[in-house]
């Protein structure tokens, strides 16, 4: 059973991701999408940036869309930059092209995805893999 509509757990998830960030000393969002790419959980420190409260959910629901993290998306977009482009300009969902997105499973469906964003790249992967850690944890049970 997958728990990604418990709001307490989805909660807890973005919260882990915005305590890595405090931690690192970010100032980023978070967000959880379920398997439709639907918001289920936000969360964001004290001074992050509009474009990363904005662009977040996208970025969580780009990974979805793609069935995969946002990294290998963006290294297939560099190498057919008119496909993908064609793909976001015609979508009728809000997906961009970005670091920090990371799936979640139960088992080996894909049940949603964490998007993290506002530092670099290879920051907002670590946030987003400390919420997937403690998605497992917490599912696991």
């Amino acid at each position: 059973m997958a728990f990604i509509h418990d709001p307490e757990i989805a909660q807890q998830v973005v919260l882990a991701g915005i305590k890595k960030a405090d931690e690192l000393g970010l100032n980023m969002a978070v967000a959880m999408v379920d398997d439709a790419g639907n918001l289920v959980a936000f969360a964001r420190t004290k001074n992050a940036r509009l474009a990363a409260i904005e662009s977040v959910p996208a970025k969580a629901r780009t990974a979805v869309w793609f069935g995969r993290p946002t990294a290998q998306t963006v290294e297939a977009a560099e190498k057919r930059p008119t496909v993908y482009a064609s793909i976001l300009s015609t979508s009728t969902n809000k997906l961009v092209l970005s670091m920090g997105g990371e799936l979640l499973f139960n088992g080996e469906e894909i049940v949603g995805a964490i998007g993290s964003a506002g530092a670099s790249g290879a920051e907002d992967i670590i946030v987003s893999k400390v919420c997937v850690e403690l998605w497992q944890q917490l599912t696991q049970l």
